[in-house]
């Protein structure tokens, strides 16, 4: 990200902040990895970070529930305690295990991890670190089971990580159906919870995916999730690695989710 466009998101950010133009409702905080080998790398959270971002988390007082916990009251069922928040973390990189667990044991907090099936326990890890170094790698099931055995919740991200837009409908069913059948006999345990891989989803890949047996998934919209939101349109808050500890509790006011709109519409926009 340029250094004009970092600064100008952030005034934005403590504008819309300041102006109190944040939705109420679940914030669920997308994270993908917590390591100090890529500190260029947006998708990766230095250890440093992370640990600063759970305890600002911790000490704001905002209710961190499992988001799997969270559904009941996002259908009305259940009162959502205000600035309630979820984490998740994508993909299922080994150290979401060896580095972000302990930290959030540190804070007593439970988190969704979406991993691709296919690639747990494997020797390849995803195409963007494909070729980095072996702190690269994937999780494997014993890792996957001790953390469900510690109190997470394992969801589905597919079993390739492809765009789900994009893949025939008999892909599309197995890229679904064949994650959830992964996870359950690996660990005993049906997943409830599933995230689009790249986010990309359709009123199609929805059916496709509540038809396998899942009950809410998660996007890339940003935002929060009050009560009666469509489970299968979660919306999310993405960490990068680049934020600040200000930029940090800018995302859990809700002051970027404007910005986040407006930028993914001009992708969108932009796109061949």
């Amino acid at each position: 990200m340029t250094t004009g466009r970092r600064i100008l998101r952030r005034a934005l950010a403590r504008t819309f902040a300041l102006a109190g133009t944040g939705e109420s409702g679940l914030r669920i905080l997308t994270y993908h990895r917590v390591n100090d080998g890529h500190p260029h790398d947006r998708l990766s959270v230095t250890s440093r970070a992370f640990t600063d971002q759970m305890d600002a988390l911790a000490s704001s007082g905002r209710p961190v529930l499992p988001l799997a916990h969270a559904l009941p009251a996002l259908g009305g069922a259940a009162p959502l305690p205000a600035g309630a928040v979820a984490l998740t973390f994508d993909d299922g990189f080994e150290d979401n295990y060896s580095t972000a667990l302990p930290i959030l044991h540190r804070f007593g907090f439970t988190a969704t991890f979406f991993i691709v099936t296919g690639a747990i326990g494997g020797t390849e890890t995803l195409d963007r670190y494909r070729g980095c170094c072996a702190a690269d790698r994937m999780l494997d099931w014993e890792q996957v089971l001790s953390l469900r055995a510690r109190g997470h919740t394992i969801g589905g991200h597919g079993r390739t990580h492809r765009e789900l837009t994009r893949v025939t409908a008999a892909e599309l069913r197995e890229e679904a159906e064949g994650c959830r059948r992964d996870i359950d006999e690996r660990t005993g345990e049906s997943p409830r919870l599933f995230c689009y891989p790249r986010g990309q989803e359709s009123v199609g890949v929805r059916q496709v995916v509540a038809a396998a047996g899942f009950e809410a998934a998660c996007t890339v919209r940003p935002g929060v999730n009050p009560p009666g939101t469509e489970p299968f349109v979660l919306r999310r808050t993405e960490i990068s690695g680049d934020d600040t500890s200000e930029d940090f509790r800018l995302k859990l006011e809700g002051g970027f989710d404007t910005w986040h709109r407006f930028w993914q519409r001009a992708q969108a926009a932009w796109a061949p």
